[in-house]
């Protein structure tokens, strides 16, 4: 498995990673953006796949300890996203 990158998507072509950055403790911060627009989805933002595609940014998966929520917000149609991913050390 290759490590996802910013311009990467999803198979299906609806979720991208728009952002990528290391925070000072060591913790990936990514954004996902779903690319169909807000209110497409139903019972709200597709959590679950964007956090399995924001895990994948982080090199060796296998070793995420966690992925948790710290930003959600809309921009310029489409639901963005954050997650920090920290790693076992």
């Amino acid at each position: 498995m290759t490590t996802k990158t910013i311009g990467d998507r999803t198979r299906d072509g609806l979720l991208e990673i728009t952002d990528t950055r290391w925070d000072h403790n060591g913790t990936l911060i990514v954004t996902v953006r779903e690319l169909i627009g807000s209110g497409c989805w139903t019972g709200g933002l597709p959590l679950d796949r964007m956090r399995t595609l924001a895990r994948a940014a982080l090199p060796y998966p296998e070793k995420t300890r966690s992925s948790r929520v710290v930003r959600r917000y809309a921009h310029g149609g489409c639901d963005h996203v954050t997650f920090a991913v920290s790693r076992n050390t």
